[in-house]
């Protein structure tokens, strides 16, 4: 087993025997990365790393706390995070999530791992202090059995939402170790599929959170149709743009949960939390928002220019004054970020 783990940034003179060692050391399996999203995020990371989304700590430290890396100190209303703990981010991308790993102490015991030769370009230039860079797969790491206390998927489980996924990362987790995954969405989707809990629920920064009704029995889905509804522009280019998602998995088809829910390697009990924010945006980087996306990645120049004159007309005819933040002028961007936590069947 490798004892060591290996950084990417220190490989000049011996990447070969590096890459020998490491063939060597990972699970075997026929299943790889999804070639849509490895090929799509090799071309955009740059533009994926200016032009989507971070993640708000009024979500994340909860979320932290929820995978036992972190504790509320409700004294003082601070939060406390156990750096010694060992934490494997499967899809670190460009690193969006791991920035908050990273201002909250950890680097040392932390392992970014992505497929994505492009990605990790950019996440190395963003985080040059992170010594284990991995370029891996879900399905092959480089880790010891039974030697991490919590594995990380920032808006990437629902590529490899399936059971040689788990099976790995079932393998790297300690007893008491936990999976958590966490995205940003645009809309409402059978994702929210549940009931809300108010408790679980956290204004990250919209002004349409106080006509939320967070104290009945109503389905996320439901409350979420609501809370997007505010912005009628975003409402209908967000619809015009999933029409091109046909071929590839995404978070909001919700095929994602039905994995967790019925696999033998973590346990059914699904912990869910939502935070809803708005995300002020420039007329000009709707576009360029929702180029970054894989689907859209993928298709003729033709096609995109085409898509991008209707944005802009959409934007041009549905916007009052109502749509921009009166300080900045900007658009208002309905937004939600969703993190799910279950713990490891050993």
């Amino acid at each position: 087993m490798l004892t060591k783990l290996w950084p990417l940034t220190r490989l000049a003179t011996s990447k070969l025997h590096w890459n020998q060692q490491l063939l060597t050391t990972m699970s075997t399996t026929t299943k790889s990365a999804h070639d849509t999203a490895v090929n799509s995020f090799n071309l955009n990371h740059s533009s994926y790393d200016i032009y989507r989304p971070s993640f708000s700590p009024i979500l994340v430290n909860p979320f932290l706390v929820d995978l036992n890396l972190a504790t509320f100190n409700k004294q003082d209303n601070t939060f406390t995070f156990d750096n010694d703990k060992r934490i494997v981010e499967i899809a670190c991308g460009t690193g969006k999530f791991t920035k908050n790993l990273v201002d909250n102490g950890w680097s040392s015991n932390l392992s970014a791992v992505d497929p994505s030769r492009g990605m990790l370009e950019t996440f190395r230039e963003n985080f040059p202090q992170v010594d284990s860079v991995v370029q891996a797969s879900s399905y092959n790491t480089p880790f010891d059995d039974d030697s991490i206390d919590a594995v990380i998927v920032a808006q990437g489980f629902h590529w490899f939402a399936d059971e040689e996924s788990l099976k790995e990362i079932h393998r790297i987790l300690k007893p008491s170790g936990k999976l958590g995954l966490i995205w940003n969405f645009d809309y409402t989707s059978p994702s929210q599929d549940s009931v809300v809990s108010d408790s679980n629920y956290y204004n990250s920064g919209t002004r349409y959170y106080n006509d939320l009704d967070l104290t009945s029995s109503k389905n996320n889905q439901e409350l979420l149709s609501q809370f997007f509804g505010n912005q009628k522009w975003n409402d209908k280019v967000t619809k015009y743009v999933y029409d091109f998602d046909v071929k590839v998995p995404q978070y909001r088809h919700g095929k994602w949960r039905s994995i967790l829910l019925a696999n033998p390697y973590f346990k059914n009990e699904v912990l869910d939390s939502f935070a809803l924010y708005d995300k002020l945006i420039d007329k000009d980087d709707v576009w360029k928002y929702w180029e970054t996306r894989s689907y859209i990645t993928d298709l003729p120049q033709e096609k995109k220019d085409e898509i991008k004159g209707h944005i802009e007309e959409i934007i041009a005819k549905d916007t009052n004054e109502d749509s921009f933040d009166k300080d900045t002028q900007r658009l208002i961007k309905p937004m939600g970020t969703h993190t799910v936590v279950v713990s490891v069947r050993k």
